[in-house]
């Protein structure tokens, strides 16, 4: 496995900003870890809400639990199916008065 150093980590970090300025996306966390699992480096845009860090660590904790990318995990993960699936017609669910 390639041990990333802090130099390397802030620059996986500008490019992700990079790529998320271009594509006009709201202001987001970035997380790199090391091969252990641990923070290696963290940075939050302005604008970002409080619970980026928990959730970018569960988003690389994930990837890197099972070996892939997050969008290598996220396209393995079966789709789940909502309580109101249109296909379904809301069979099941019953909205609260």
């Amino acid at each position: 496995m390639t041990v990333l150093n802090l130099e390397q980590a802030r620059a996986i970090i500008s490019a992700g900003f990079a790529a998320a300025a271009a594509a006009e996306m709201q202001p987001l966390a970035i997380l790199v870890l090391d091969a252990g699992g641990h923070p290696l480096a963290f940075e939050r845009e302005d604008g970002a809400s409080f619970g980026r860090f928990d959730i970018a660590r569960g988003k690389a904790h994930g990837a890197l639990s099972f070996g892939l990318g997050s969008r290598s995990l996220n396209a393995a993960m079966p789709r789940r199916r909502s309580a109101c699936d249109p296909e379904r017609a809301c069979e099941s669910f019953r909205w609260p008065i």
